[in-house]
């Protein structure tokens, strides 16, 4: 046995260079994988938990979960309506980047802000997922907004 060894010590050693040289590389996509779904569900978990948030503030704030858009326009409270559908946005972000089978959710919700969301000029400060609804928002449902007088 020995003799075997001794006679093919080099291509043994060569054989275990390269078999150590695969474990190594096998291990790195192991940990680029493991990291990589981490990710994934910090990500899922945020989402979850930012919807609940502004779920909750919705419950909190029912004038700006459905609200009267001209008079909300013309009061003290027209800063906090203003941060409320932006946040109803990020929201949006958040959840949809996870998973873009919320779309209809969202524009459900967008529905209560017809007349905010018609008036944004741009959406570029937003996701290209989030811009892509708010231009679908606005081609089908901005005709029908009346503005106010």
């Amino acid at each position: 046995m020995m003799g075997f060894f001794n006679r093919n010590g080099e291509g043994i050693q060569a054989i275990a260079g390269l078999l150590t040289v695969l474990l190594a590389l096998g291990a790195l996509v192991g940990v680029k994988w493991q990291i990589d779904a981490a990710e994934r569900i910090q990500q899922a978990q945020s989402a979850r938990d930012i919807y609940r948030e502004f779920l909750a503030l919705s419950a909190n704030k029912p004038e700006f979960a459905t609200p009267d858009y001209c008079q909300l326009m013309a009061s003290p409270n027209r800063g906090a309506y203003t941060a409320y559908v932006e946040y109803l946005l990020y929201t949006a972000e958040q959840v949809i980047a996870v998973d873009d089978g919320w779309n209809s959710t969202f524009d459900g919700f967008l529905q209560d802000h017809a007349a905010m969301i018609c008036e944004l000029e741009e959406a570029s400060g937003f996701t290209a997922q989030v811009a892509a609804l708010i231009a679908r928002f606005q081609a089908t449902h901005c005709a029908a907004v009346k503005p106010c007088s």
